[in-house]
């Protein structure tokens, strides 16, 4: 049985966040942690989730860094600037000026799924949305890039942009 964090938030909808510390669920001021609504919408968001892989040992920032030059490199752009912080909505985003941000969790996901957010924000310098055009692009770089877009979901962080 895994330890659940329970926590009031101002909305009025209940919310489940993955974290390295393990599942936060923010629910509505009105509800508490045992009551049968949040405790179904509990079972029933983990058993959507699908499987976390163990992760043996963290990425460094240095690698992370790494990993990006070689992105660049092999995608012809260029980032201004590398900052991992503490993001609560995305894995990561890019500005158009190039300064690439990503989330701290970042550090604790597997190599490829990191290197599926690097590739993702680093194409949105040549196309700025989800278009076809970009998703050609991520398939002719990342072949497998939608099942690793599927399997990020059962980690940190809600959202890629």
């Amino acid at each position: 049985m895994m330890d659940i964090t329970y926590r009031h938030h101002a909305q009025m909808r209940l919310i489940l966040r993955l974290t390295p510390s393990g599942p936060v669920v923010l629910m509505p001021a009105h509800l508490e942690a045992d009551s049968v609504v949040v405790q179904q919408f509990v079972a029933d968001a983990l058993a959507q989730l699908p499987e976390r892989e163990t992760v043996t040992e963290s990425m460094t920032v240095e690698q992370v860094q790494t990993l990006v030059r070689h992105w660049q490199e092999r995608l012809g752009v260029t980032v201004s600037r590398v900052q991992v912080r503490k993001m609560r909505n995305k894995w990561g985003s890019i500005s158009t000026a190039g300064t690439l941000t990503l989330a701290d969790d970042i550090l604790h996901l597997p190599q490829d799924l990191a290197e599926y957010v690097v590739v993702h924000e680093l194409l949105h310098l040549k196309f700025p949305d989800h278009r076809q055009v970009w998703q050609v692009s991520m398939g002719m770089y990342l072949p497998d890039w939608r099942e690793r877009e599927q399997r990020l979901q059962g980690y940190v962080g809600p959202a890629i942009g």
